[in-house]
């Protein structure tokens, strides 16, 4: 009897589970950011139209969460939130300063994303890393 193992999902064997939760995340963020970007906006102080923040959030968001969802081991995915990440980042840092009403809430949100892009950083590069040679 020969046993055989899907080498993509037993080597780094937690890592495809980690980016399915990551591509579910991001369903739900994009699904909140595509059906609802007024509530977006009013939570982080946003200034910037429903129509970028269904764009630049929402469409984003929900881009890379679907291709996480149907392959958790798609590395181009991970690699893609890590850019979506950074410029995440960049928004709510600008939204934290003193002149938003709502910089509580964009340092909430930082704290999210800053944990969440050490989880996809780490999952980006050990699923970049992994041999796909099965049959």
């Amino acid at each position: 009897m020969t046993l055989s193992t899907d080498r993509v999902r037993a080597a780094p064997a937690v890592t495809p589970q980690i980016s399915m939760v990551l591509g579910q995340n991001a369903l739900g963020l994009g699904v909140w950011g595509l059906l609802a970007p007024h509530s977006v906006n009013r939570f982080l102080g946003i200034r910037a139209s429903a129509s970028t923040t269904r764009v630049l959030f929402g469409a984003r968001e929900l881009a890379t969460g679907m291709v996480l969802a149907s392959d958790p081991t798609k590395s181009s995915a991970l690699w893609a939130r890590v850019a979506g990440d950074v410029f995440d980042i960049l928004v709510l840092r600008r939204l934290a300063r003193r002149d938003n009403p709502k910089r509580g809430n964009a340092r909430l949100a930082m704290g999210v994303v800053l944990a969440i892009t050490a989880l996809d950083v780490v999952a980006a590069v050990r699923m970049t890393n992994v041999k796909r040679d099965c049959a």
